[in-house]
């Protein structure tokens, strides 16, 4: 036997039909496709109602307090992330929810646990601080200044006229050249006894260091700092080449905003600091242009140098493909790739053009979005895209192509099978938000016929955060909706299956 279109039926056991009224299988299929759009990213998933912007409030105080039980773990780190991605953070909390969202600790970490975690980053850090000092100055010829060393930048030790200061003095107070030698050597050098843990940790305050109890962990954590920093090797050279780019990325980060303004500023020495440890324990990852504004934003909100490190570095070891040349390619040609899926119309135009590889998307991917808003709100934006919340490896992404899948075979009078989903688990959130860009601004993008018209639209964009974010998840939705109907196969029900059953 064979169908319309000549091909052999093939009997499938395995399958089971399901038997619905004829006129009810009609009136199911003749309503098929109609408001479905609608329904597919409508009042099925809450928030996205056709017309409607509005997302959530941001987590609170109070709220982020309910979700923990009394030993101090988060309850629902699910829980935790959808709140985050619907509203974003308070300001007020911010920090603090940061620690979980960035893993600096599990959800499941009681308050006691997390204590005993944050030392052991305090010590960890400071010995791997104070062994690439150390390294540097063994690697430097008798009687090299500290800026000869390497563990200072000039930015550090000039004021914008070129005259020489101390870091720690007012901007009009000028130095002798000796006493900003002794300064500056003083300032360098880590101790390589007990760190600070007031300056390199602000959370550490309220924890009493000197009790023998306390005085015996920290003993016990320096020892295992200085194992786990001494298997690892520094390479002197390497780091040298990666200082020198550092030195010219810091002195220009977001000083445009007050935390990093003024000259000899000191969280550009705390800026320095954290990405020279991450380079010289990194090597594989090194440095590269981009990375001190994503730390920026950890060391704002945190203003405490180890707890931006270990975030910074969790963040980075989750995305440090992409600050290669070959990574970021595949990142673009992904958005190329679902841009294919969701509006072709678009891309061939584009292709037509000879703007088909997308690089003006690089700036959005590698920084987050940061350069397309203002800080405030790019710091709403990476925590949202961070919580990974809305992902296609997510629970909200599984649960909505189940419910597609229920929906077919209801549409389809259960004479349908589906074969296995192919979903691209490579299409993160953050390309829903590049295709929420790109389609905003399709109609000028359409009357674009060169690069530099096609910059010149995306640089005159005018962006709102929850706009787009709202498009964006509905982007996402219908991405699910489309590879739910796009696997599914219809066939006639074999009738000598049927009769048996």
């Amino acid at each position: 036997m064979a169908d319309s279109d000549g091909r052999p039926e093939i009997v499938d056991e395995s399958f089971e039909f399901i038997d619905y009224p004829e006129d009810d299988v009609a009136g199911r299929q003749g309503r098929r496709g109609q408001g479905s759009e609608q329904q597919s990213h409508g009042s099925e998933y809450g928030w996205l109602n056709d017309g409607e912007s509005s997302r959530g409030p941001p987590v609170t105080e109070e709220m982020f307090q309910q979700m923990f039980d009394e030993d101090g773990r988060i309850v629902d780190e699910h829980s935790l992330r959808k709140a985050v991605f619907m509203g974003g953070v308070d300001v007020s909390i911010r920090r603090e929810v940061w620690q979980f969202v960035f893993g600096l600790y599990p959800c499941t970490s009681t308050s006691r646990e997390r204590e005993e975690i944050l030392l052991d980053y305090i010590m960890k850090y400071h010995e791997q601080k104070a062994r690439w000092k150390t390294m540097l100055v063994l690697d430097s010829k008798p009687g090299a200044t500290a800026l000869e060393q390497g563990l200072i930048g000039r930015y550090q030790v000039e004021d914008p006229n070129n005259q020489l200061q101390s870091p720690t003095t007012p901007p009009r107070g000028v130095m002798s050249p000796m006493e900003l030698h002794f300064k500056n050597e003083n300032a360098a050098r880590v101790s390589v006894d007990q760190p600070d843990f007031s300056i390199l940790s602000k959370n550490f305050t309220d924890i009493d260091v000197t009790t023998p109890e306390m005085q015996q962990k920290i003993d016990f954590m320096k020892i295992q700092s200085q194992v786990f920093v001494n298997r690892q090797k520094v390479d002197v050279k390497n780091l040298w080449t990666h200082i020198r780019v550092i030195d010219k990325d810091v002195p220009r980060t977001d000083r445009d905003q007050e935390y990093f303004s003024g000259a000899r500023n000191p969280h550009l020495t705390v800026l320095r600091d954290i990405l020279v440890t991450f380079v010289a324990f990194h090597p594989g990852i090194g440095y590269a242009q981009g990375m001190n504004d994503i730390l920026a934003r950890f060391l704002v909100v945190f203003d405490s140098e180890v707890e931006a490190y270990w975030c910074f570095r969790n963040y980075l070891d989750r995305i440090q493909e992409e600050f290669t040349e070959e990574g970021m390619m595949k990142k673009i040609d992904l958005v190329a790739m679902l841009l294919r899926e969701m509006d072709p119309e678009l891309l061939d135009h584009l292709n037509k053009n000879d703007l088909g590889d997308l690089m003006f998307c690089h700036r959005w991917l590698l920084l987050g979005f940061k350069r397309e808003f203002s800080f405030t709100d790019s710091l709403r934006c990476f925590e949202i895209l961070s919580s990974h919340h809305l992902e296609l490896f997510s629970m909200e992404a599984e649960n909505a192509r189940r419910k597609e899948v229920m929906k077919e075979f209801e549409n389809f009078g259960g004479g349908t099978r589906s074969e296995q989903l192919t979903v691209s688990l490579d299409y993160t959130f953050e390309l829903f938000m590049c295709l929420a860009l790109l389609m905003d601004c399709k109609t000028d993008l359409l009357n674009c016929v060169d690069s530099a018209m096609v910059f010149c639209t995306i640089n005159s964009l005018k962006i709102d955060l929850e706009e787009t974010l709202t498009k964006a998840a509905k982007l996402f939705y219908r991405y699910c909706k489309k590879t739910v109907e796009e696997s599914f196969l219809m066939v006639d029900p074999p009738k000598t299956s049927v009769a048996k059953r």
